[in-house]
């Protein structure tokens, strides 16, 4: 303890070194359902594939859970939830815990064609040229724009 009778947890890691194996494996079992998810077929575009990752069993703590999702996000068209375990839930998976226990849960969101994404952008890149009246990314040299005058203060002359 320190003079002021408190703790200091300054130095203390954030994740304990269980906490650190879950997240590992929390990691190991997305990157593996990411994988064949992705190389599916019979998904069509514009889809929603939701899977349950982990069990209450495999519980994360807010630090692993954070950069567990700040990892599955990193990824283009994934998502993770998590959803609060009830009672009866709990007994099924022999979950002996009292506090809350989540079950996990990824989702992969199809792309839609590219056909399709291509009309969207030119859509959208028309409307943008439409209301630009002001192209600045043509201009080569700082000359062909002019710097509006300053308005004259009451005490300049």
């Amino acid at each position: 303890m320190s003079d002021d009778d408190y703790f200091n947890r300054g130095s203390w890691s954030e994740k304990s070194g269980a906490a650190k194996r879950r997240e590992e494996e929390a990691m190991k079992a997305f990157e593996n359902v990411r994988l064949e998810t992705e190389a599916r077929t019979d998904l069509k575009a514009g889809s929603r594939e939701t899977i349950q990752l982990l069990k209450p069993s495999c519980h994360l703590t807010q630090a692993c859970w954070k950069s567990f999702r700040a990892h599955v996000q990193s990824f283009e068209g994934w998502t993770v939830k998590r959803r609060a375990a009830t009672e009866a839930e709990k007994k099924e998976s022999k979950e002996k815990r009292k506090s809350t226990v989540y079950f996990t849960m990824v989702s992969f969101s199809v792309k839609k064609s590219a056909k399709n994404n291509w009309k969207v952008k030119s859509r959208n890149q028309k409307k943008r040229q439409k209301n630009d009246t002001s192209d600045l990314s043509s201009c080569e040299s700082g000359d062909d724009f002019e710097i509006p005058a300053r308005k004259k203060a009451k005490g300049d002359f």
